[in-house]
């Protein structure tokens, strides 16, 4: 574990953050990550940007966590409703909170501004991606993009996208909608963690139409997206248990080719939101189960 220390945070905030928001991202850098607010070109000529933290020590190839906010969510809101920038003080990781177009993604199932606008998000998350591993010394066996809702569907489509570039999708209420999944082909075995509540009145447990920004989807249930990514990395073993205290079962395909793992967290109970402890969840699943060295 790091030993954390106050550190000034280079805050290199190219116009989108607010004085507000500046205290709490000095804040954040006193568990020791620097903080950038980053803008990237796109293969299709958008200007997007990310917000980059950057742990002030630990491992020399630091594992990386891509996050997607949700609909209407920003990435700044996303950095303080969820743990990663204190995880990453703590494990030594490179977290990325992504910023969608006019506050959505274009999760190739929906009709978000950001599909009616054809932004190509996957591209963006290769972008990203690219950059990052530019700059940074990444760990490439333990790379997770993770996101909640609208970003979550996102998450899903980039398992399926960029699975040579990725060892974990980490989707949070957000099960893979029906008209992607049957064109699901990932490059290659890529660990899932499935984390969705039970009680979810948002995005159903249970799958099926939802409304939403721009008029929803339709999804899988989260058991049957488990069992639909469990089909496609070829796993031969799944057990159950019960995590009591987080009142939560916990499903697991194992015996993967790969090496890959997915596991699928019910959230007893629990509504439409990000856990309080994903950032662990997600750096511990990749700490437990690294991947083939993405491509």
């Amino acid at each position: 574990m790091l030993v954390l220390v106050g550190v000034l945070a280079s805050l290199l905030f190219a116009g989108c953050g607010s004085a507000a928001q500046l205290p709490r991202a000095r804040a954040k850098a006193a568990l020791g990550v620097s903080a950038t607010h980053v803008t990237v070109m796109t293969p299709e000529g958008r200007e997007r940007s990310y917000v980059l933290y950057v742990p002030t020590g630990g491992p020399r190839r630091k594992p990386l966590v891509l996050v997607f906010h949700g609909a209407e969510g920003t990435a700044e809101q996303t950095t303080q409703e969820t743990d990663f920038v204190q995880v990453a003080a703590q494990s030594g990781s490179v977290v990325a909170f992504l910023q969608g177009y006019e506050d959505t993604w274009n999760e190739g199932a929906g009709h978000t501004p950001a599909e009616v606008a054809h932004v190509d998000d996957v591209a963006f998350t290769s972008a990203v991606l690219s950059q990052i591993e530019a700059r940074s010394s990444i760990d490439r066996t333990r790379i997770a993009a993770t996101g909640f809702s609208n970003g979550a569907l996102l998450t899903e489509l980039l398992g399926c996208r960029l699975a040579k570039r990725l060892t974990l999708v980490a989707p949070v209420a957000g099960p893979l909608p029906v008209s992607v999944s049957p064109s699901c082909q990932p490059a290659r075995p890529i660990s899932v963690l499935e984390m969705h509540g039970t009680a979810d009145q948002s995005i159903p447990y249970g799958g099926g139409p939802f409304p939403g920004v721009g008029g929803g989807t339709t999804v899988l249930s989260a058991p049957a997206t488990a069992a639909r990514w469990a089909s496609l990395d070829r796993c031969t073993r799944h057990g159950q248990t019960a995590d009591r205290a987080q009142a939560t079962i916990v499903t697991t395909y194992s015996a993967c080719r790969a090496h890959a793992v997915v596991q699928l967290r019910s959230l007893q109970g629990a509504g439409h939101g990000w856990p309080s402890n994903v950032g662990e969840l997600v750096a511990g699943f990749l700490q437990q189960h690294p991947g083939a060295p993405a491509t």
